[in-house]
């Protein structure tokens, strides 16, 4: 569980960022003459277990175009994918996996000015993580407009969506500038929702997020294609306390947080939770249960008890760079897990799964030009 900060650092970018990062991002590519290649393009149906494979938009497109084949040439069939700035290359992202056959599911990247008031500042992450806005700022309309915008813009292209999820990781002050960045590491932070320094702004934040989901739900019934996508909430973090107090990030646990969202309508709102899952590959077997129990015991198959899950990220690191990989330690940690998920897809319980990430460096299961014996393990029907 020690590389959470390394897989936070893979997720988001912000404007305060160094220049390193920044030169990352890649000039708005032109949409013009999209709309007919991906017209011909099949219907990707969707699949239980994907990838994650976010912020493409930082790559040029000759470099999302290889990841995309490389992805649907593996035999998977779905992909988690993120809809951030440049929005161009996002949506041109949208429409390559679509053309290649993939399932989508686009997480909405909350950490973007034009869904804020004017003026309207982010909450410092004190040189330790980037600066995020505050849910309890975020205007509705403004991400009224912008979604309608992508939406309509990936209608036009010929893509069906499979799911929206607005936002990642709310429960976590990386994510959301409603929980405290401490003025320190090493110290002790928020462990429920008693302890945050601001719990009227917290469930002033956690209001606005339900309205989201269901500006989401309204603008996705106006496209053509995606009428029927899911709406599914944000994944949220499992971070344990111990990880949190190094950082001095607040973060709140995944059943007290989705709790206060359902005192506010998650359930008239959403399709599904999503939950994040890292159930670490230097625990012993008992206390991964333990951790994996504990993290999906918010996932509900009967509608008057709560919603299914969708895992929007789950995985093992595996820290070797050798050629060829060695992966057999992180291959067995992600069979037994998948069985796991398994078990509660039958039960209704788990709706789908997304490994994250494909070739991050930690996490990656494409190693070495292919996909990795874990890969094969996590993702491939």
């Amino acid at each position: 569980m020690a590389d959470f900060a390394r897989r936070a650092m893979g997720r988001s970018l912000h404007a305060g960022w160094p220049a390193a990062w920044l030169r990352r991002l890649i000039p708005l590519v032109a949409a013009s003459g999209l709309a007919v290649a991906a017209l011909a393009a099949p219907a990707a149906a969707p699949a239980q277990f994907g990838v994650n494979r976010v912020n493409l938009a930082w790559l040029d497109a000759a470099g999302r175009e290889k990841v995309l084949d490389q992805i649907a040439q593996s035999g998977i069939r779905s992909v988690r994918l993120s809809l951030t700035n440049p929005m161009d290359a996002s949506i041109d992202a949208v429409r390559v996996a679509h053309q290649k056959g993939l399932a989508i599911l686009l997480e909405v990247s909350l950490n973007n000015a034009a869904l804020y008031p004017k003026g309207t500042k982010p909450r410092s992450g004190r040189g330790r993580i980037w600066d995020m806005y505050r849910l309890s700022d975020i205007s509705p309309e403004l991400y009224r407009a912008t979604l309608r915008d992508a939406l309509q813009r990936i209608d036009s292209l010929g893509v069906p969506l499979i799911a929206v999820e607005p936002g990642n990781e709310i429960n976590w002050g990386a994510y959301n500038g409603d929980l405290e960045i401490r003025p320190e590491a090493n110290t002790r932070t928020a462990r429920s929702l008693r302890d945050v320094a601001d719990p009227d702004g917290l469930a002033r934040g956690a209001a606005n997020y339900v309205q989201l989901l269901k500006v989401t739900r309204a603008e996705l019934a106006k496209t053509r294609l995606s009428a029927g996508a899911k709406v599914v909430s944000a994944g949220l973090s499992d971070i344990p306390p111990e990880h949190a107090d190094r950082r001095g990030i607040d973060s709140i646990d995944p059943v007290s947080f989705t709790a206060l969202l359902r005192e506010h309508g998650l359930d008239q709102a959403a399709d599904g939770y999503g939950i994040h899952i890292y159930p670490g590959g230097d625990r012993t077997p008992a206390a991964r249960e333990q951790h994996v129990e504990q993290a999906l015991s918010i996932c509900r198959s009967r509608p008057a008890e709560g919603k299914p899950c969708w895992i929007t990220e789950w995985g093992f690191a595996n820290t070797a760079k050798t050629c060829p990989t060695d992966d057999s330690r992180r291959e067995r940690l992600v069979k037994a897990t998948r069985e796991r998920f398994a078990d509660l897809m039958r039960d209704g319980r788990i709706a789908a799964a997304f490994y994250f990430d494909w070739d991050a460096t930690t996490y990656g299961i494409w190693r070495c030009g292919g996909l990795s014996p874990a890969g094969r393990a996590a993702v491939t029907p």
